[in-house]
């Protein structure tokens, strides 16, 4: 191991660095799921549990609270998609998903191609475009015409300490909507930016998954292969190898 002088040049480059660097899109993701979910805070701290909500800001309201559970979830992908993209950032993991690709490719006869948990791992594009969704995300508008709102709305709070519904004056009713209004679109952006990096993980996954499997055939019939002249274990490769895979071996096919 490390024979040559360019890899011990190498071993001591990497000790100095202090070893593997973290990728971008991993870091990516990680921030945007911190992101989600300090937005996501913001928001769910505007719809208070101690007010009853009058009639003609409700859809409003619950508009709030429905994209404080989505920022929620969104948080909740980034986060796998970072532990995604981390489980296969190691030399020795991406070494096997190698040796399956390649057995897999020559197979199948396919042109080998770059895996999609590899092109993921060094591609940071699909988490950072979520995380600028999320950075755009302004709820000062929002924040301001439910903190008027609940500011009415607790003035009129019974002695059990629970909010009557009372009528709200109808700039307090325009001031949300607009703020709601002027929200949607950037939700949205955040939404189409999820979506692209919820496919993006499941193609990644996919890939590694099929690697892996190729690999772990692969390991299979070479074992297999190198005892299968052996009488010390003909028994038990013969219960636990498929026949078809053994008259291979055995050259009987």
């Amino acid at each position: 191991m490390l024979s040559t002088t360019n890899q011990l040049e190498a071993y001591k480059a990497i000790v100095s660095a202090g070893g593997l660097t973290t990728s971008d899109s991993a870091t990516a993701a990680t921030t945007a799921a911190a992101s989600a979910t300090a937005t996501s805070s913001v928001l769910s701290a505007l719809v208070l549990s101690t007010v009853s909500y009058p009639s003609s800001v409700t859809d409003r309201v619950n508009q709030i609270t429905s994209w404080a559970g989505s920022l929620t979830s969104a948080a909740d992908t980034a986060t796998s998609y970072a532990a995604l993209i981390k489980s296969y950032s190691d030399p020795s993991v991406l070494i096997q998903l190698t040796i399956g690709w390649d057995v897999y490719c020559r197979a199948n006869s396919l042109n080998a191609s770059e895996l999609d948990i590899s092109s993921a791992i060094g591609d940071a594009s699909e988490p950072s475009a979520l995380n600028a969704a999320l950075v755009g995300l302004a709820t000062v508008s929002l924040a301001a015409a439910m903190d008027d709102i609940n500011t009415t709305l607790a003035a009129s709070a019974t002695s059990t300490g629970t909010a009557t519904a009372v009528s709200l004056s109808d700039e307090q009713v325009a001031t949300l909507t607009a703020a709601v209004t002027a929200f949607t679109p950037l939700m949205a952006s955040v939404t189409s930016a999820l979506t692209t990096l919820a496919a993006r993980q499941v193609t990644a996954q996919a890939s590694a998954t099929k690697a892996e499997d190729a690999y772990t055939n692969a390991i299979s019939v070479a074992l297999i292969s190198s005892s299968v002249s052996s009488a010390a274990v003909a028994s038990a490769l013969s219960a636990i190898t498929p026949a078809a895979v053994l008259a291979l071996l055995t050259g009987e096919s």
